[in-house]
């Protein structure tokens, strides 16, 4: 059966209206998971650069160093001052937010981080939603399918964490996306402006490397693509060339300014030894990189969300139909290709570089999750043909969103030596009552009752998303929600408690907010 091809028969599932992607907004702002006392190695160089760069003109941070409790993120310039080891991309997006911040007489560091997180971060990933939405269509024609993979997507991955954090895995996969969509409309004729598609791949790709270093997986690819699959390839070439000159030509006179050459980056000159290692800390190909981004049950993409597997499924339906190849069999590539190089990428580096630190899943994987899940829609398209498999399909997406929307509206970041991050810290928050700023606590809710209302919301959004038209379609979706709950009362088998995990959680207790 070709991919796509069992559609004529089943009743047309219809397409997100408008207010399916405002509710998706709400989801994203409704919490603001903050915490002053943490004082985040990734958030916190982030908006004491752009602070310095409105206030002082210059992006060092030498006279922050105090507000810091850990300098792991800092590179050690030549020029004998102190940067965040990172692009600096995210401090310059949130530069008109500070710039507001400032006239209203709002410089505290909670304020300005809610601020920056949502200028820079959450907007962006909100407006990348629907242009996700649309280009999953080129990868499966069933409705029900894309739905479920922007279920999968915006609320069952850690792109929904980090859409939360001013840090800078998020933009650089809406980037990175943008991209792709303007080279695929661009590549299929699809562009009422080709010039300007083609001027905008190259714009987005290159910026996506002003927000993270390793987003050059990701923009080399799409660029690529753009070049080989292009009629017209020196008009394509001229124009990606023209959008990426700005980004890129800011980039190097920073690195220039900082660190005294175009082509050095903060990784070389990092406070941290292990980023200094070839390329942004790659020592070789490990097993133990491998299965911590994976399969790990603390950490792993695999592992936390189980639905990514259906990536690879997707891929090999697409190359096994005529039709499909003619329709998606270049951009799949793309998209796989993209996957691969981050797994290999990320399991070359040392376990403690692989493992991310305090975070919730593989954040380094983030940049690749659009092309992840682009792929699963068509292993969607094919679990959906099967009772049994749309059971299962469905069920691995429900409990990713658990897992996900808990953990980014608990607290975002695990710690990096817990075992069970998911029941001995995000469950056992919510079970003792302990609530981040959000909505709900504006208006005097407070613990658990407090995100209550978000967690309605989050399940009414996905259950109206992937529940289907037919009876058939229903009744596995109210199976696949048992197996759903049956799937994290087995992340609760896995190892628990401890020493470590007790101790971590005392220390976030203490130094929770709001208080």
């Amino acid at each position: 059966m070709k991919l796509g091809a069992h559609k004529a028969s089943r009743p047309r599932t219809a397409t997100p209206r408008w207010w399916v992607f405002a509710l998706l907004a709400v989801i994203y702002l409704y919490a603001f998971p903050y915490f002053g006392l943490l004082k985040s190695a990734n958030e916190l160089p982030r908006v004491l650069t752009t602070e310095e760069l409105v206030d002082h003109g210059h992006f060092w941070i030498d006279a922050r160093l105090g507000k810091l409790s850990s300098r792991n993120d800092l590179s050690s310039s030549p020029n004998g001052h102190k940067y965040a080891n990172k692009p600096p991309g995210p401090s310059i997006l949130a530069v008109p937010a500070y710039l507001v911040c400032k006239a209203f007489g709002e410089k505290s560091l909670r304020v300005c981080t809610w601020a920056f997180r949502v200028t820079a971060v959450i907007l962006p990933a909100i407006l990348f939603l629907p242009f996700f939405y649309r280009l999953s269509r080129r990868f499966t024609n069933d409705e029900r399918a894309r739905r479920a993979t922007l279920v999968a997507y915006a609320l069952g991955s850690p792109a929904m964490v980090y859409a939360l954090l001013f840090m800078s895995h998020q933009p650089s996969a809406v980037l990175a996306g943008a991209a792709f969509f303007a080279a695929v409309a661009y590549v299929h004729g699809q562009a009422r402006r080709p010039c300007l598609a083609a001027f905008a791949t190259g714009f987005f790709a290159a910026s996506s490397l002003t927000m993270d270093y390793q987003a050059f997986l990701a923009a080399f690819a799409v660029g690529a693509y753009l070049l080989l699959r292009s009629a017209a390839r020196l008009r394509a070439l001229v124009f990606s060339a023209l959008g990426a000159a700005l980004p890129l030509g800011l980039l190097m006179l920073y690195q220039w300014r900082a660190f005294g050459s175009p082509w050095k980056t903060g990784y070389s000159f990092a406070d941290d030894p292990h980023p200094r290692a070839a390329f942004g800390g790659m020592v070789g190909l490990s097993r133990t990189s491998f299965w911590n981004v994976s399969f790990l049950p603390s950490n792993g993409l695999f592992a936390l969300a189980p639905w990514t597997i259906l990536a690879l499924v997707g891929f090999i339906a697409i190359w096994r139909s005529r039709e499909a190849r003619r329709r998606a069999g270049a951009e799949s590539l793309v998209c796989f290709l993209i996957v691969v190089a981050y797994f290999v990428f990320l399991s070359s580096l040392d376990g403690y570089m692989s493992r991310g630190g305090w975070c919730v899943g593989p954040r380094y994987l983030t940049t690749a999750l659009p092309f992840v899940a682009w792929l699963a829609a068509a292993g969607l398209d094919v679990a959906f043909r099967r009772l049994a498999t749309s059971i299962a399909a469905l069920a691995a997406v429900l409990a990713a969103v658990v897992v996900f929307v808990v953990a980014a509206t608990t607290y975002p970041h695990w710690p990096d030596q817990m075992a069970n991050p998911l029941f001995d810290m995000s469950f056992r928050l919510l079970r003792q009552g302990y609530g981040v700023y959000s909505v709900g606590a504006l208006v005097g809710l407070r613990g658990f009752w407090a995100v209550l209302p978000l967690y309605v919301l989050v399940a009414g959004l996905a259950l109206f998303l992937v529940v289907g038209r037919t009876r058939r379609q229903r009744v596995a979706t109210a199976l696949a929600v048992l197996v759903a709950a049956a799937t994290l009362f087995g992340y609760g088998r896995f190892q628990r408690g401890g020493a470590y995990a007790d101790h971590a959680f005392n220390y976030i207790a203490a130094t929770w907010e709001p208080r």
